[in-house]
């Protein structure tokens, strides 16, 4: 029997399949050009083993690390590409891992480049999986990560030398404040006696010379007694700041309406000259040092009697509430514990607003003291006071019309059940 000669429909199906075969074979040349080109101009390293610890595949960053061309090192073990035995044993315990877990593995190592010398490598493995969900092969990258471990090295280094200065420096501040504090101690307490000798022999020239002595002598006494007396005011004000600074007042609950019943009767007399009212009723317990809550209430009033205007009867207010949740957060203070917003108000000479800042700080004056008694350091202590104590204070005024010294303080348990009976 002729064997059977092939129809036209079997020539067209085998060209179709021929066709359909040069295609495939096409696209995954195109497919093999195409993760060539992408894994030959990376810099990381990509690579596959086989289940066998071979590699099958190495792209050009790896055969450079190596120094070897494809053909020496694809189908070649760890050790054969030049792995050390310990290193070469870590990555095969990795690939059994994989193969047994399918999970991939990540780790950091070292290894010498061929021309760059010991470089550190970040490296990431993951199992291949067929069709079945089995690892037929294991990929991997691996990325030079050597530059970064030395910015971070030298990022530590560079810390630990900032934390050693800094350290160093917090050290010698707190050194040189406790003797600038002892200093201020000691000075203001030597400085105290021979003021007080010049105020007493003064004292004695007028009383036992009153009747010897020409009016324009005693003009000139009246000076020494004023320059005195101004310096010894300003003695015990750096004496009272460094007291302040060096040692811890224990809290307690200190009732305001007692304190402000404390210091009219201490400055009766200066109220009396200045024919000053001060108003205040239903004042909260605050919580605090009894001592520096007197001495800061004491000169803000003081401040206010000495700031009085020649113009009018002086009015001083104290009111109090407590702080709103966005005024405390507003000042930075915690809202876990309630706050009282007590206010000093006055109608004396005020000061710009735009002094306001100044007005706190040492020594600081905004008027002459020929005029205006005083040291510079009321202002400065209050605000010293109200910070130990966790709060705030700040201050408003408008020239010749009067001031007003809005405090956050801290209240007692007591305190703010009271201040809620004046809301």
């Amino acid at each position: 029997m002729e064997p059977k000669q092939p129809t036209l429909s079997h020539i067209d199906a085998r060209k179709k399949a021929e066709e359909a075969l040069k295609q495939v074979r096409e696209e995954s040349e195109s497919s093999r050009r195409l993760f060539e080109t992408i894994t030959a101009n990376t810099p990381d390293l990509i690579y596959v083993w086989d289940l066998h610890y071979r590699f099958t595949y190495a792209n050009q960053a790896l055969l450079n690390m190596w120094g070897k061309n494809w053909e020496q090192a694809i189908g070649c073990t760890l050790l054969e590409n030049g792995y050390e035995p310990w290193h070469a044993t870590m990555h095969e315990r990795e690939i059994d891992h994989i193969i047994a877990t399918k999970e991939s593995v990540r780790g950091v190592v070292s290894f010498p480049h061929a021309t760059l010398g010991k470089r550190i490598y970040d490296y990431i493995l993951v199992p291949v999986l067929n069709d079945k969900g089995e690892v037929e092969a294991v990929a991997g990258t691996t990325r030079d990560i050597t530059e970064i471990k030395k910015a971070e090295e030298s990022l530590k280094q560079s810390g630990e030398i900032l934390e050693a200065q800094v350290a160093e420096r917090t050290e010698a501040l707190r050194r040189s404040n406790e003797d600038l504090q002892r200093f201020a101690h000691v000075a203001s307490h030597d400085l105290k006696e021979p003021v007080r000798k010049v105020r007493t022999f003064t004292s004695r020239l007028k009383q036992e010379f009153a009747a010897d002595l020409p009016e324009k002598a005693q003009g000139y006494i009246s000076k020494i007694e004023k320059a005195a007396e101004r310096m010894y005011s300003m003695i015990e004000g750096v004496l009272l700041y460094s007291s302040l600074n060096a040692t811890e007042q224990s809290f307690e609950p200190v009732a305001l309406n007692d304190t402000l019943v404390n210091i009219e009767t201490d400055l009766e007399v200066v109220i009396q000259q200045k024919q000053a009212t001060i108003h205040y009723s239903n004042l909260p317990v605050l919580n605090g040092s009894s001592i520096l809550l007197y001495q800061l209430f004491y000169n803000l009033i003081n401040n206010s009697l000495k700031f009085a205007s020649t113009n009018r009867s002086l009015q001083i207010h104290v009111d109090a509430e407590v702080g709103g949740q966005d005024e405390l957060q507003k000042a930075g203070l915690t809202i876990d514990k309630p706050y009282a917003r007590v206010k000093v108000q006055d109608n004396g000479i005020g000061f710009d607003q735009q002094d306001a800042d100044k007005i706190f700080q040492s020594f600081s004056r905004l008027h002459p003291k020929d005029r205006y008694e005083g040291t510079g350091l009321g202002l400065a202590l209050c605000k010293n006071i109200v910070e130990r104590h966790g709060g705030t204070i700040t201050a408003t005024g408008v020239a010749n019309e009067g001031a007003v010294f809005t405090l956050l303080l801290p209240l007692s348990g007591a305190g703010s059940s009271l201040v809620q009976s004046i809301l």
